[in-house]
């Protein structure tokens, strides 16, 4: 009985002298090895999730200015009376000259197109002209894009479409811009080249948007 209680006292004693030297640095050295496997997978989690969310930021702004551009593009064709013919030959409808106010910045296209009065009943008639123009207003280092509509002389709305675009967007049609009757364009893209507003992502989000007009 003495020679177990003595094993179990031995025993004990070991017990209670917790970590050897050699154990403990064992467990630091996995432990680290761990940690770094570990924040090597959270930094590039952060860096995608980043990287993902500037592009939805960007994408977002597209889609809200494509979703204008194309309609805004539909409707172009500005109309005249020709009274020999008694036809309504298309005038220029791109790059016109606005009747109204534009805000400060550099006005990368105007469309344009005829509003007819239900409530006028003489077919001679051609209705206001409608405008719609693109302005590329600065905003410290970049631009944001807006688009203001006036019928005739009056402003009708003005919305920012876009944010952070670090150039002046272009504009190209599929034949002369300044066309009229059988040469309006019949289809006429607006280029962007935007960056996330938070610094964030690295190289900027280029998109064409495409309209294509509806009167002929």
């Amino acid at each position: 009985m003495r020679l177990i209680e003595r094993v179990r006292h031995r025993y004990r004693r070991r017990d209670d002298a917790g970590f050897t030297l050699i154990e403990l640095l064992i467990t630091v050295i996995i432990m680290g090895a761990i940690a770094a496997g570990v924040a090597g997978v959270l930094i590039s989690y952060l860096k995608f999730s980043v990287d993902t969310q500037s592009r939805m930021t960007e994408s977002l702004d597209v889609q809200f200015a494509a979703s204008y551009w194309q309609r805004d593009v539909a409707s172009i064709g500005v109309r005249t009376y020709d009274s020999g013919s008694k036809s309504f030959p298309l005038a220029q409808s791109v790059d016109v000259t606005p009747a109204c106010t534009m805000p400060t910045g550099t006005r990368v296209v105007t469309l344009a197109w005829s509003e007819y009065d239900p409530l006028v009943l003489d077919s001679t008639v051609v209705g206001p002209t409608v405008t719609v123009s693109y302005v590329a207003k600065p905003d410290g280092t970049a631009f944001d894009l807006v688009r203001v509509r006036c019928t005739g002389s009056t402003i009708d709305s003005s919305i920012e479409v876009a944010h952070s675009l670090n150039a002046v967007p272009t504009r190209a049609c599929d034949i002369s811009c300044t066309g009229t009757g059988s040469n309006v364009p019949a289809i006429v893209e607006l280029s962007l080249s935007i960056l996330d507003p938070d610094g964030n992502g690295g190289a900027a989000y280029s998109a064409t948007l495409t309209g294509e007009r509806r009167q002929t």
